[in-house]
This record gives C-alpha cells, sequence and structure tokens, in this order.
C-alpha cells in the first residue's frame, strides 16, 4: 500500500476518534455507527447510502479537503498534523465562546471577556481591597512558582 495512503487512512482513523463525540453532539442522536449519521450522509433522501455518499460524508467530516494543502491528492504527515491542530483550535475555541458568551449571541464582546476577567480577580483578592498581593494567590500556586524560580 502506497504511504499516502497509508497516512489517508491514520488520518482518518485518528480524525474520526478525536471528532466523533464532538460530531455524536451536533444533533439528536440518528442511527449512529461510529460517527455516522445515516439521515446527513443520504444527501438524496432515497432511503439508503451510496458508497460515493458514504466517502463524501466521511470526508466532510474528516476534512479531507482542507487537509491536502497543496491539493496534490495525498496528505503527509505535516498536512495532517496540521489539521488535526486547526480541528483541535477550532473545537477549544467554540468551547470558549459557549463558556463566556452570557448574552448567548454566538460571539465574545470585549465586555463578556472583561467580565469573565473580572470575576477571576475577584476570586484572587480575597481581602476585597481591589490589589492581589502574593500572600493572597494559592498555596499551590505560590509553590509552583517558587520551585520555577529555583529551577
Amino acid at each position: 500500500m502506497r504511504k499516502s495512503v497509508k497516512l489517508a487512512i491514520a488520518f482518518a482513523t485518528l480524525a474520526g476518534m478525536a471528532g466523533s463525540v464532538a460530531y455524536a453532539k451536533e444533533g439528536p442522536r440518528r442511527h449512529h455507527q461510529g460517527g455516522f449519521e445515516f439521515e446527513r450522509a443520504d444527501t438524496d433522501d432515497s432511503g439508503d447510502v451510496t458508497f460515493e455518499e458514504f466517502a463524501a460524508a466521511m470526508s466532510e467530516r474528516m476534512g479531507f479537503a482542507d487537509a491536502d494543502a497543496n491539493s496534490d491528492g495525498s496528505l503527509t504527515v505535516e498536512e495532517i498534523a496540521a489539521e488535526m491542530q486547526r480541528q483541535r483550535e477550532h473545537r477549544r475555541a467554540k468551547r470558549m465562546v459557549e463558556r463566556f458568551d452570557t448574552d448567548d449571541d454566538g460571539v465574545l464582546s470585549l465586555s463578556e471577556i472583561e467580565t469573565h476577567q473580572r470575576k477571576v480577580f475577584a476570586l484572587m483578592d480575597r481581602n476585597d481591597d481591589g490589589v492581589v498581593a502574593e500572600d493572597e494567590l494559592r498555596r499551590r500556586d505560590r509553590g509552583n512558582r517558587e520551585r520555577r524560580r529555583r529551577d
């Protein structure tokens, strides 16, 4: 088997494992098989899925088109790693918006970020004097910082 085919299979396996949880949460769980959603793949609503529909659904989900940066029809280790990193960062950014978007408009405003920062600062300012002194930091955090200084 050619190296590029092996890499593509490895990418598909890794991306499938990494994305199956996020993919399963996107909508109601209907006829899932290993991250494959029948209703999404059946693009012509015929009640069955052809290989072409299956391959298109899996390629879209795995991001093959995006991963092939130089459009040569094969995936290098670097292209696969870059796509996996892009997908991971996208999931992290999405979780961040979901967590801090207090008005549920799907974006983070500077006000929402500042509100979060104020909450964190208030937790650190244990005596509520408007400043954080080193003795207000948790012992665990101070210990880590002191160890780093010695190293």
